[in-house]
């Protein structure tokens, strides 16, 4: 979904800032991107992609998921499902049987979903557990379908605790 934080996140994740992102009201990232670095031994491969789920732009979505898929040929693959934490829109409620017809049903057991915006969580007063159980029904099902793997990110924070999170997550899911 467009204006998510998904260029953000990717930043976060990397320590830099290596992909567009910007306050917007329409979709900044219009191609796809991939950043490398090493997470505590680990090499990450980063890939920003643009609203591959909007019914709008669909005559360029095969292109995009096309490229996603040759970037993450090599290594495990990670899918981020990157949503903002106060919002579930209407084009999200659909998310995962978009995501599944581009990446295949088997996509799903490799997703971690990224909420953005932990911020508002905290000024809530809410933990992620809270949440999550009093989130729509429609996206606690996203969440269950993607094995309950979520993190959450400001990406205006300090990186060092967001990403070892994250990396943790990854990890004990590739374990699996």
């Amino acid at each position: 979904m467009s204006g998510t934080g998904k260029s953000a996140s990717g930043n976060t994740i990397l320590g830099k800032r290596l992909f567009k992102s910007k306050a917007s009201s329409k979709p900044v990232t219009t191609e796809c991107q991939a950043a490398e670095t090493v997470i505590n031994g680990t090499h990450v491969r980063v890939i920003d992609t643009p609203d591959i789920f909007n019914d709008d732009i669909i005559s360029s979505v095969k292109n995009h998921v096309t490229q996603c898929k040759q970037l993450c040929q090599s290594d495990p693959c990670v899918y981020l499902l990157v949503m903002h934490v106060s919002r579930f829109t209407d084009g999200e409620r659909d998310i995962l049987r978009k995501f599944e017809s581009a990446f295949g049903p088997e996509a799903k057991d490799q997703t971690i979903i990224l909420f953005t915006r932990g911020e508002d969580l905290q000024r809530d007063k809410m933990s992620l557990k809270d949440y999550i159980h009093d989130c729509e029904p429609e996206l606690r099902n996203i969440i269950e379908q993607c094995g309950r793997r979520c993190v959450v990110f400001e990406n205006k924070a300090s990186r060092q605790h967001q990403v070892t999170q994250l990396m943790q997550t990854v990890n004990m899911m590739l374990n699996k």
